[in-house]
């Protein structure tokens, strides 16, 4: 099978679950055409990611952009009455004239290759993109809308209801953003289904994992070592991580902590650690590939996201390094926001706070740290968790299903 793949931006740091839902698919023989609106803002790369078959076509500059424009105007391809009626209904801040001429490029990528069928991760720019596409070549799409795309970036639910009704399908990640994106659009409801994002567990091997085994003679460190990783923005929760250190510290407990991850709250974010005198104790690593990730995951001792809803009401709603902690064998702590729940079983394989209170962040790390007994058996259980329910193989399932069903009734 030969799929069409349309992101806005691609690769991500932070969207491992992208690489591993196309590598699941190169893995089984499907062929993959790789698009994307524009180029990634780092130079830095999964190391995984060699494994990718698919080369990534970019749209052009602005200026070949507008040659195919005029190519398509002139042979009545340019979807003039779609442009007017989104300019019209969504303004100009929506771009809809840049999402017709970059969808130009894309049939003209999809059509060459042939290809039947394209989806596209994120209710976003590229899923705007993704209507033109269709409206243009009549190739239909499928969209997985995931999050924070939805709950906020995309900031107009007539034109999320519009994106829906016109994809073949919409995943959702989590039992609690299918039923959040099934209330703002009813009338998909019927083709909105869950599908969780899922770990390649040959990249988090059991010999990797470093669990407590009672009775066993090797000496642990007195430090007790906290992870936490993600984009250094509102919803990730850092500032309560960083009050909960310093509880941490006022109640005597020896650890460090490591924050992986960078963005525009990193020097906000410094300062208010400095000025609780945890210099010594929180390392900011910045932006890292996932080797660097998958050592730190091993090395560590607990797993702490802090997730919260933003002010504009944005939050995690599956995330997905939770899963990879879990799948090395790591406690995790993090709240009860959104998806979470579904994927941390609380008092199982972790704990699960309200989000936005450092004290109750602060006694489930303190009781993880004071517990070695109780870190390995979280640890056994949620590895267990990752192998029964979230491994790659079992969650494209339901995504490929649909896939078959789609090509097979298209024609060539």
């Amino acid at each position: 099978m030969r799929l069409g793949y349309l992101y806005s931006r691609y690769p991500v740091l932070s969207q491992t679950f992208c690489d591993a839902e196309m590598l699941e698919l190169e893995r089984r023989e499907h062929e993959i055409i790789l698009g994307s609106l524009y180029p990634p803002k780092t130079a830095l790369r999964h190391e995984y990611l060699k494994k990718l078959r698919a080369p990534i076509r970019y749209a052009p500059p602005s200026r070949e952009l507008d040659a195919l424009a005029r190519k398509a105007k002139r042979a009545g391809r340019w979807p003039s009455a779609l442009v007017a009626q989104h300019e019209e209904k969504y303004g100009a801040e929506y771009k809809a004239a840049l999402r017709a001429r970059n969808a130009l490029f894309f049939v003209e990528l999809f059509e060459g290759a042939r290809v039947r069928h394209f989806h596209v991760h994120f209710a976003n720019r590229a899923a705007h993109t993704a209507m033109f596409v269709k409206a243009v070549s009549g190739i239909p799409f499928s969209m997985t809308a995931h999050g924070q795309d939805f709950m906020s970036d995309l900031g107009n639910d007539e034109l999320l209801r519009e994106l829906c009704a016109s994809a073949e399908f919409v995943g959702a990640e989590t039992d609690f953003s299918r039923d959040l994106l099934a209330a703002r659009c009813p009338e998909s409801r019927s083709k909105i289904f869950r599908v969780y994002n899922g770990i390649d567990l040959s990249r988090f091997p059991r010999r990797d994992m470093l669990l407590h085994v009672p009775g066993r003679a090797e000496a642990r460190p007195s430090k007790i070592r906290f992870l936490s990783v993600g984009r250094l923005v509102p919803f990730k929760g850092f500032d309560i991580l960083i009050d909960a250190c310093a509880e941490l510290q006022k109640r005597g407990i020896n650890f460090d902590c490591e924050i992986i991850g960078d963005g525009t709250l990193r020097e906000e974010l410094e300062e208010r650690a400095s000025r609780q005198n945890l210099g010594e104790r929180i390392h900011f690593a910045g932006e890292q590939s996932q080797n660097y990730v998958q050592a730190a995951l091993r090395d560590c001792d607990v797993f702490v996201l802090a997730s919260a809803p933003d002010d504009r009401g944005a939050s995690d709603v599956f995330p997905t390094v939770i899963a990879e902690a879990m799948a090395t064998g790591k406690p995790v702590v993090s709240t009860t926001v959104a998806g979470i729940p579904e994927l941390v079983a609380n008092g199982e394989n972790g704990l699960l706070v309200p989000p936005r209170d450092a004290r109750a962040l602060a006694n489930a790390m303190e009781q993880l740290a004071r517990d070695e007994n109780l870190r390995g058996d979280f640890g056994r259980a949620g590895r267990l968790r990752i192998e029964q329910k979230f491994t790659i193989e079992k969650t494209i399932e339901p995504l490929l299903e649909r896939f078959e069903q789609i090509t097979e009734r298209c024609p060539e």
